[in-house]
């Protein structure tokens, strides 16, 4: 059975492509638009990862970690931004991230590597 990405990330492009790259890497991707979306979904369904946007309209990841953290959901984290700053501001910056643009060949590495640990 693959492992099932939920993909979160208001920017219907950059969403559109990551999700098609893991589905072209044999797993079974969800999408959502946004954190409210996200946390509905995380509701409904196991994931093994969620790879989220961290600034995003009404919920961003941080909303969205704050919802799986308190259902202590295991679901593995990658964050992707556009503002890195963000993350060692609000005490992330451990949390695996990508600063737009990344190489969708590294995040792929990086989705292999929490998914086989």
């Amino acid at each position: 059975m693959s492992k099932r990405i939920l993909v979160v990330d208001n920017e219907q492009r950059s969403r559109e492509i990551i999700a098609h790259f893991l589905r072209e890497a044999e797993y079974d991707v969800g999408e959502a638009d946004d954190g409210v979306s996200a946390i509905q979904m995380l509701a409904k369904n196991k994931y093994d990862l969620m790879i989220c946007d961290v600034v995003m309209p009404q919920l961003g990841a941080f909303d969205v970690i704050s919802y799986m953290k308190s259902r202590s959901l295991s679901t593995s984290v990658i964050l992707i931004t556009g503002h890195p700053d963000l993350l060692a501001r609000r005490g992330l910056g451990h949390l695996p991230h990508f600063a737009k643009p990344f190489n969708m060949y590294d995040l792929l590495r990086m989705v292999e590597k929490l998914l086989s640990a």
